[in-house]
């Protein structure tokens, strides 16, 4: 679905290219052409790998802070020999972080915590390393606990696009994708861990530290196993709480434990001074300085019983001679090889005697029930002994089977406005949900839109309403839909199956047209881009829909009904009084604001249209606005002379070079005017509450060229006909240097303290910078030496632009590795700009 769409533009290239090798392949060697068409597939191919890549970190990500806020632990990390790292939770949960140093370039999505209310919100890092948070369709930053970001890349302009409100609209990033890379892009740069905690780095250098589990758990699935020479298995282990560890084996094999599991390999024949057996051992140790040891013995020789696991059903195979064994079934919190011994020792051992091998036997008819969703069983079998001898714990030979997990799904209370909604784990900590018309529902849909990074991820358990941003992103129910709510247990590895998909539907009644419910439009105001009105709910109103139709749209529905079935569709809806608003309006549009009422039990009313068209544009000549620009080196003062009785102004202030070179006005002055007259994304002033006709813009940068249009709007929102432009040069400051200017520069440095400095894995340091009299204003920077390069100018507006503005005492925290800087410039009353100070903090002697 996603591949297809991706590859459109790719594969018509492709097309083309296939009929010009047809037809000129007798004119000219086509081995150049052959070779870009494969350069062009292997392009192809890593921009989809990188597409996923990213898809699958955005989701890691919020895996992460989504354990953070739930305080969550990390139980292990692991390394695999890839270079990826394993990470598993204290829920038994696990995510795989890769290294994508090589991987394309692509869109930073990061994480910010909020320090106002301590929650993580998505965010992105511009490439000048500026961190913005990401909005959603109203506006609003989205914490990371609702549904992550999409991205995607553009067949058209081959730019990578992010979209915050699942994929229904998309916005450019800037970020060019050009398949040059190895297709291994990931968000993250590194992960680290001590003893106490576990360290994520972005590669915007944030940074994610989760603590480590106390408790110590280390357990290899599995019992005594036999190799012939030479043979590698991969052994499962369930591990917690972990800092370090230690694996031993015996002579001549070799044994490692990653984040897949345990890895033995028996020694070859031609080993002759390797042992036949023994037994591995992974020695784990805790950071509190607990231990544990878990061990399997191995041997090299053939299985007296093998037992093979295939879905829920167990098989055996005996060796030859082998006519008699015992074959039981244990949940994994009681098992171990001991209590197995201790059972077929005593007086029960006969319950649990076989005499012939078993084929695919259900697991449910081993336990006599009905195993639980997500249960871990251990299937053991002990092969028969010598007469008279004692079974001994080594002897037991064990595998792991794990039942499937589920999600149960329930539905109740069903109204025209929703339904209540419960998704309960069975057997599995995390799992997606999503929501579907029936309509676009299909079980093999939604398996491909999961290895697209679709679905939303959950973390507990859920008993609400249908409609919201918990379980998929459903503003509002619509009556008369069968919606299909879905859920499937999350699972690391790839390849999710329709089977393990739950769904339930759930038919929302329609609403009827029999109803009385009334519905009131007023104060109607219209301007050349926008109009306005109040809605007011009437006689039996319970709810309305609304919206604002162009006249060329409504025309398209034949009847009253066809426009209310639009409402209740695509238009908003309110129990309470709406004062409406349409804007960005063509002007002279001609347009309707219409309405409908609905009573409690569903009945809608008459529908109620009201013409609302937006003014043509009237230029009015007989105003204007004159600008004089008096510029700083922080700010600019506008001194405003008018021409007539204009009552706001409008205008674009921005740099130069970002006028003639980018979005959204690429050096057309029509395109200002234009947003100027339409009133869209530009500054609009009030004349009446400028002092003196005076306008002051602070925050510019020195010595910086700007641009600035303006145009004068009168009492009826008509503009003038013409604007008023002005380039200008902010002022160059004076520059005290440290070494030329040694005696200036010192009596005036603000005084640095370093606090505290605390370590876990990296540093905090804190820190307070105190201002002395002649400094009038001051911004501070943390970072290491490496950041500040050029200079002394370009090192004063790089800390300018990413540092904080104080004007008073402050205090500040900085958290990375040692040595770093605290970098302080600053402007003294005079507004001369001081070369900038770099306090070194080293790292505290151990």
């Amino acid at each position: 679905m996603r591949r297809n769409q991706f590859l459109g533009g790719i594969g018509k290239c492709m097309c083309f290219l296939a009929v010009c090798v047809m037809t000129f392949s007798s004119c000219y060697n086509d081995d150049d052409l052959k070779n870009s068409i494969s350069g062009l597939e292997d392009r192809m191919d890593k921009l989809e790998a990188s597409l996923q890549s990213v898809q699958t970190d955005i989701s890691t990500l919020k895996t992460l802070t989504d354990a953070l806020s739930q305080n969550k632990s990390i139980a292990s990390v692991l390394e695999n020999e890839d270079g990826s790292y394993t990470i598993k939770f204290s829920d038994q949960t696990e995510v795989t972080i890769r290294n994508g140093e090589n991987g394309e370039d692509a869109p930073q999505i990061t994480v910010i915590k909020n320090e106002e209310d301590g929650v993580y919100y998505w965010g992105i890092t511009s490439t000048d390393g500026k961190k913005t948070f990401l909005k959603d369709g109203e506006g609003n930053m989205m914490p990371v606990t609702a549904a992550a970001p999409k991205i995607r890349i553009n067949t058209n302009t081959k730019e990578w696009e992010i979209s915050t409100d699942g994929g229904k609209t998309w916005e450019p990033t800037g970020v060019y994708a050009s398949g040059e890379g190895t297709g291994d892009t990931s968000l993250f740069s590194g992960v680290s861990q001590d003893d106490d905690y576990a360290y994520f780095t972005l590669k915007d250098g944030t940074i994610l530290k989760l603590s480590k589990s106390k408790e110590l758990k280390c357990e290899i699935l599995s019992g005594k196993q036999y190799f012939a020479n030479g043979e590698e298995k991969l052994i499962s282990v369930e591990m917690s709480g972990i800092s370090k560890y230690t694996v031993t084996k015996p002579d001549g094999w070799k044994a490692s434990l990653t984040g897949k599991g345990l890895t033995i390999i028996a020694p070859v024949a031609e080993n002759q001074y390797a042992e036949t057996g023994g037994k591995v051992a992974i020695m784990a140790v805790a950071s509190n300085g607990q231990s544990i040891i878990s061990e399997i013995p191995v041997i090299i020789g053939e299985a007296p019983v093998t037992i093979s696991v295939e879905g829920q059903t167990i098989s055996t195979t005996l060796m030859n001679g082998v006519e008699m064994y015992y074959l039981g079934v244990l949940e994994i919190n009681e098992y171990s090889a001991e209590a197995v011994a201790e059972l077929v020792n005593g007086y029960a051992a006969r319950m649990y005697m076989k005499t012939a091998a078993l084929d695919k036997v259900p697991l449910a008819e081993l336990i006599g029930k009905d195993p639980e969703a997500g249960k871990t069983y251990m299937i053991w079998a002990v092969p028969p002994s010598e007469a008279g001898s004692e079974y001994l714990p080594d002897d037991v030979i064990a595998s792991v089977i794990k039942t499937a997990a589920t999600v149960e799904l329930k539905v109740s209370d069903i109204t025209f406005e929703g339904a209540t909604v419960s998704a309960i784990r069975k057997g599995c900590d995390v799992y997606y949900t999503g929501i579907l018309d029936k309509s676009n529902y299909s079980p093999e849909g939604v398996i491909e839109d999961l290895a697209y990074g679709g679905g939303t991820k959950q973390y507990s358990d859920y008993n609400g309403p249908l409609e919201g941003k918990v379980l998929d992103f459903l503003p509002t129910v619509i009556p008369g839909t069968t919606y299909v709510l879905w859920a499937i247990p999350y699972k690391e590895e790839k390849g999710y199956k329709t089977e393990e998909l739950v769904a339930v539907e759930i038919p929302v009644p329609a609403l009827t047209y029999d109803g009385t419910a009334a519905i009131n439009i007023s104060s109607v105001v219209t301007t050349v881009s926008s109009i306005s009105a109040t809605i007011t709910p009437g006689t039996g109103c319970y709810k309305f829909y609304y919206s604002y139709m162009k006249e060329q749209t409504l025309a398209n529905y034949a009847t009253d009904k066809d426009v209310i079935s639009y409402l209740i569709k695509s238009g908003d809806s309110s129990k309470e009084a709406k004062n409406f608003e349409r804007t960005s309006l063509e002007p002279g549009t001609k347009g309707f604001i219409v309405a409908v009422a609905l009573n409690e039990k569903g009945q809608l009313g008459s529908l109620v249209k009201i013409q609302a068209d937006s003014k043509e544009i009237s230029y009015n000549p007989s105003i204007s606005v004159d600008v004089a620009i008096e510029a700083g080196v922080l700010s600019t003062t506008l001194t405003l002379t008018p021409t007539g009785n204009p009552v706001k102004y409008r205008y674009v202030h921005m740099k130069l070079k970002d006028f003639t070179n980018s979005y959204p006005y690429w050096g057309n002055e029509e395109t200002v005017k234009q947003a100027l007259v339409m009133n869209s994304d530009v500054t609009e002033i009030v004349a009446a509450e400028l002092k003196n006709h005076q306008l002051t813009i602070e925050d510019i940068e020195f010595n910086t060229e700007y641009v600035l249009f303006m145009i004068a709007i009168d009492a009826d929102g008509n503009p003038a006909s013409t604007i008023a432009k002005k380039e200008y040069t902010s002022v160059k400051p004076t520059f005290v240097r440290k070494d030329r200017d040694a005696d200036l520069w010192n009596a005036s440095v603000p005084e640095v303290t370093i606090d505290k400095i605390e370590k876990d894995k990296f540093y905090t340091v804190s820190y307070t910078v105190k201002p002395k009299a002649a400094c009038k204003v001051f911004y501070v920077f943390a970072g290491p030496a490496d950041y500040l390069t050029g200079m002394y100018d370009e090192q004063i507006r790089y800390v300018m632009k990413n540092g904080v503005k104080q004007t008073t005492t402050y205090s500040g925290s900085a958290y990375g590795t040692l040595p770093t800087n605290i970098n302080i410039t600053w402007m003294d009353e005079e507004g001369r700009f001081y070369e900038v100070s770099k306090t070194v903090v080293e790292a505290p002697a151990e």
